[in-house]
């Protein structure tokens, strides 16, 4: 029985899902700020607010990741390496949480007022400045969208990271539980009423991001599973994808991550497109599928991290040379 991946804990898993959740957030909610500003001020404001928390909280995970976390706070001086991934996404989620901040303290209402009573062009300002930020910071969440998937495919040694198409997963993936997060942020309050305009993009997308990370998840495993099987890293590649999809990690795998994060998300926003008129129902349909995305995302992250088998290419060689 193949034995789990133990290098990397709980802490670069829990990063990997913070980060991209709070990037998709931040995405789906500029998004919303071009569509419809007016109707979802609190919406973007809680979203952004919420999305660079959980940058923070993900960049806070990675720098304990290194010998001495207290040293990584100083970016510069731990993160010069311009070849390393490591660098670059450091950088980039560190500027994502100032643009992400921003958009934040710009959306709150509650500091308009007084800022304009010192500064009449401050409103004029401030919608500049949201818009440049929201354009910024969508270019931003996606480079740390993706950046997720390229920190571990840039693991040497592990078949089922070392894949194209492991960034394109855990991007879309991303972008499925950044909007799922955005959902309850807009329909978590009791009072909250969403225009339908904002309602039919947010079920629409649902839609589209699932359909989209079943199709690319199904390609990653059935690479992954027709790897040639005579070599170390095909061997090793096949092996993680049966952990998944028939070892010890298969219930959950198909019960977190198809079930509760692919098939409940989707049959409730189908579900939601047909209920829009009905508001009580409606709402607790998207309750629902955004919280089975965010359970799915997550459990993928863990269930990916924990099935990526090291490939022992070493001694193939060597049992090679012998032969």
């Amino acid at each position: 029985m193949a034995e789990l991946q133990s290098v990397w804990g709980w802490q670069p898993a829990l990063y990997l899902f913070l980060g991209g959740m709070g990037a998709g957030a931040f995405v789906v909610a500029a998004l919303l700020y071009f569509l419809d500003r007016q109707s979802n001020r609190k919406t973007i404001c809680i979203a952004s607010w919420a999305a660079t928390a959980c940058l923070v909280a993900g960049l806070l995970l990675l720098l304990s990741e290194l010998t001495n976390p207290l040293r990584g706070m100083l970016l510069w001086q731990s993160f010069s390496n311009g070849t390393s991934w490591m660098t670059f996404g450091a950088w980039v989620v560190f500027a994502a949480v100032i643009v992400f901040g921003l958009m934040a303290v710009l959306s709150t209402e509650q500091w308009v007022k007084p800022v304009s009573k010192k500064w009449k062009g401050y409103p004029k300002a401030r919608n500049r400045m949201r818009s440049v930020l929201a354009v910024v910071g969508i270019a931003l969440g996606l480079c740390v969208a993706v950046y997720t998937g390229i920190l571990l495919m840039s693991v040497p040694g592990v078949p089922l990271w070392n894949t194209l198409l492991l960034p394109c997963l855990f991007t879309v993936s991303a972008l499925d539980t950044g909007a799922a997060l955005v959902e309850i942020v807009a329909v978590a309050p009791k009072r909250a009423v969403l225009s339908n305009k904002t309602h039919r993009l947010l079920e629409a997308s649902v839609v589209v991001l699932v359909v989209l990370e079943v199709a690319v998840l199904a390609a990653f495993l059935a690479t992954m599973q027709g790897s040639d099987l005579t070599t170390a890293t095909g061997a090793t590649a096949a092996a993680s994808v049966r952990l998944l999809a028939q070892g010890m990690l298969a219930p959950f795998f198909w019960l977190l991550v198809g079930a509760c994060g692919l098939g409940i998300p989707l049959a409730m926003a189908i579900a939601g497109m047909v209920l829009r008129k009905r508001r009580k129902s409606g709402r607790t349909v998207m309750l629902v599928g955004a919280a089975g995305a965010l359970v799915g995302g997550c459990a993928l992250r863990f269930l990916v991290l924990m099935a990526g088998l090291h490939a022992d290419v070493v001694a193939q060689a060597v049992s090679k040379m012998v032969s």
